[in-house]
């Protein structure tokens, strides 16, 4: 796995269905962050959602920061890698990583796209 922080105008996404909240922060914070391990906090470059029903993939991205600007490839990659419903997603925010999207269990990383620059 590569990963570069920071990375002008990148925006790395991973998806999954998770049945709450505790179980989706175990996965960002025991095996998501210390993978990555950045010299910030997920946290402070990141935005997560968890919604209480699965959804299209896309339909969960929109209203994520600058999500116009990545919407098309991230949810093209969904269609490609076979993911149509979640309820979870995590975008980090001028990372870019190159990793399978099976590296992590029990959530799938979409990949890393071009993004508009989020202050």
């Amino acid at each position: 796995m590569n990963v570069v922080y920071p990375a002008k105008k990148c925006v790395s996404i991973w998806v999954g269905t998770f049945a709450d909240e505790e179980q989706m922060n175990d996965c960002m914070d025991k095996l998501i962050e210390p993978s990555l391990e950045l010299s910030a906090s997920m946290s402070a470059i990141s935005e997560a959602c968890l919604e209480t029903g699965v959804m299209p993939l896309r339909q969960l991205l929109e209203g994520f920061s600058g999500w116009r600007t990545f919407i098309d490839s991230a949810s093209q990659a969904g269609v490609n890698l076979g993911i149509e419903t979640v309820n979870a997603a995590l975008v980090c925010y001028y990372l870019h990583c190159d990793a399978p999207a099976d590296f992590w269990s029990g959530i799938k990383f979409l990949g890393s796209f071009e993004g508009q620059d989020v202050s």
